[in-house]
């Protein structure tokens, strides 16, 4: 299958909001894909492409990502999957596996922590903490300072005033660095596709209110540093398998070791060997093994 056999379509949510989709047709067992920061759907394309051909998969663009609104501005995580939930019940979705690439993680565990019986198994890749994503105040020298984070919107706007300048300014260079340093650390995408994905980067309008989102997302029992935790992970009970590379450079093993011991007996933590955060580039192979696992055909 090729990129154009991805269908791309939109539905209006009862909330005001317009939800961009692409999606591969299939069986009847569905897969409800959910994006990091500066992505949106068009980066599961290459996964998309390799599941079999029982399933269905959906990705969505959230709010204020690719080419789906921003009409409300987001406050929280919840928010976010409050949206997704809306674009469930407007296709009719059930009985779906769900699955959330960092930023998307956080979002898919708020969305089974919330809507118990909507999904099935739940599988996060690369995925933001239970914790959240507190970022830390950096001295002079642009050195984290250590347990001494951001705490307000007008310090988020500070540390990311240089890639909101790129944005805008739509310097590609500088983004193009930016995702090699960090996202694309391993295999890089190829030279028409990275211009794609980059098209979608430059396309975000809520960079400062999804950092802060992810700084006051908690679900765990303990104080991150800018908020008080909500204990909900707990509440996550169907079976998940958290997908970890050991060369990430946005989150690290520890961070998928604290979402599998948060969520208990219902967790499997897989760890891939030599893969930074983006594993759909870096060992497509394995990563498509490893979803298959929690694909049936039932």
């Amino acid at each position: 299958m090729t990129v154009s056999a991805l269908e791309q379509a939109k539905v209006e949510l009862s909330n005001g909001e317009t939800v961009n989709y692409r999606m591969k047709k299939g069986g009847k067992e569905v897969l409800l894909l959910i994006h990091g920061n500066m992505n949106s759907s068009l980066n599961w394309d290459v996964l998309m492409n390799e599941l079999p051909e029982h399933i269905t998969a959906y990705a969505i663009d959230l709010r204020g990502f690719g080419d789906s609104t921003y009409h409300t501005p987001i406050h929280t995580i919840k928010d976010l999957s409050d949206d997704v939930k809306l674009f469930a019940d407007a296709l009719k979705l059930s009985a779906f596996t769900i699955s959330g690439w960092s930023l998307g993680g956080a979002v898919a565990m708020q969305y089974v922590i919330d809507h118990p019986n909507d999904a099935k198994k739940l599988i996060l890749l690369s995925s933001v903490n239970i914790k959240g994503y507190p970022i830390p105040r950096r001295t002079f020298l642009e050195l984290p300072i250590p347990n001494n984070f951001i705490q307000t919107k007008e310090e988020v706007k500070e540390a990311f005033r240089m890639v909101e300048n790129a944005k805008e300014t739509k310097n590609t260079w500088f983004l193009k660095m930016m995702l090699r340093q960090f996202l694309y650390t391993k295999n890089k995408p190829s030279a028409d596709q990275f211009e794609k994905y980059l098209e979608e980067t430059i396309k975000q309008r809520n960079l400062i209110d999804i950092n802060y989102a992810l700084m006051r997302f908690n679900i765990s029992n303990d104080f991150n540093g800018v908020v008080e935790g909500t204990g909900e992970v707990g509440k996550i009970t169907i079976p998940t398998m958290v997908i970890q590379g050991d060369e990430d450079k946005m989150v690290s093993t520890r961070d998928a070791s604290d979402i599998a011991k948060g969520i208990g007996e219902n967790a499997t933590l897989k760890i891939m060997k030599g893969v930074g955060h983006c594993p759909l580039l870096d060992d497509l192979s394995s990563l498509m093994d490893l979803y298959n696992t929690n694909l049936s055909r039932a």
